[in-house]
């Protein structure tokens, strides 16, 4: 399977945006300034604006050309046609048109071949690529915040839930949990209420923890790196814990499909006991 990005330029609207040829962080940079003055006015977005903004991708892999914080390590944006071959999996496997769990949305695209936006619920840490995720998904419901606060005593997230209770998500249980999950060592604000089971890297805390979320046979469509499938001891004991609520399904292993990343990719399925 061959991958090759089309990102379009943009060429110009009525607020005189004009097309960039430098970097992709200039280009967020713009696109940034755009959202936060219409925000500012309560201006309505036309279709050209969006478009525009639609072309705001994560800060990963821009480090050199002047992206800063954490989103260098975890922001690279699902490509548009990934997210077509993941809903046709969840399709496939019979996903039975119920709330939807993104826990790390992003922009929204994993959003834009729901059938219904209205069951779509996101987490996304990003305001920016939240606000985006708004604008093109109005009916769905996107928090402003950590996936690991779906678990924990709101409004503060500072304290676990009452024993008993798993989440204060109104939307649970979910149909199916369809995601991006960022990669790398679980390690934040948040991850010392979470030390049992041990899952030692995000992706694996987020496939457990929504698979927590699904009913009784919902599906995990996920986007990870092929560490997860490809390494053999190094994630035997989370795999376990995975084994334990949930069962493997499908898998298919991708070309390097993000734009500032050379890394491997597989997407999987799985099914809740």
């Amino acid at each position: 399977m061959q991958f090759t990005p089309s990102y379009g330029k943009f060429v110009g609207n009525e607020s005189g945006h004009n097309p960039l040829s430098g970097s992709q962080h200039e280009l967020n940079t713009e696109i940034e300034n755009l959202i936060r003055k219409k925000d500012n006015g309560l201006e309505a977005y036309s279709d050209s604006e969006i478009e525009f903004i639609n072309k705001y991708e994560g800060a990963g892999g821009q480090g050199k050309e002047g992206a800063k914080g954490e989103g260098l390590l975890y922001e690279f944006y699902t490509p548009d046609f990934v997210c077509e071959l993941m809903w046709q999996l969840a399709v496939t496997y019979d996903y039975d048109g119920g709330n939807v769990l993104e826990p790390s949305c992003a922009s929204g695209r994993l959003f834009k071949p729901a059938p219904d936006k209205s069951k779509c619920v996101g987490f996304e840490i990003n305001p920016v690529s939240r606000r985006i995720a708004q604008i093109n998904n109005p009916d769905a419901i996107i928090y402003q915040g950590y996936f690991e606060t779906a678990f924990l005593q709101p409004p503060r997230f500072f304290s676990k839930l009452p024993k008993g209770q798993l989440t204060w998500l109104p939307q649970y249980p979910f149909s199916l949990a369809v995601g991006n999950p960022p990669y790398g060592i679980h390690r934040n604000l948040y991850s010392t209420y979470f030390t049992k089971p041990k899952l030692p890297t995000l992706e694996i805390f987020f496939i457990y923890y929504a698979l927590m979320l699904l009913k009784p046979g919902g599906l995990l469509v996920y986007l990870i790196s092929s560490n997860f499938l490809r390494n053999g001891q190094t994630y035997n004991a989370a795999k376990d814990e995975l084994g334990k609520i949930a069962e493997f399904v499908d898998a298919y292993r991708l070309p390097p499909v993000f734009r500032s990343s050379a890394v491997p990719t597989d997407i999987i399925v799985l099914r809740k006991k």
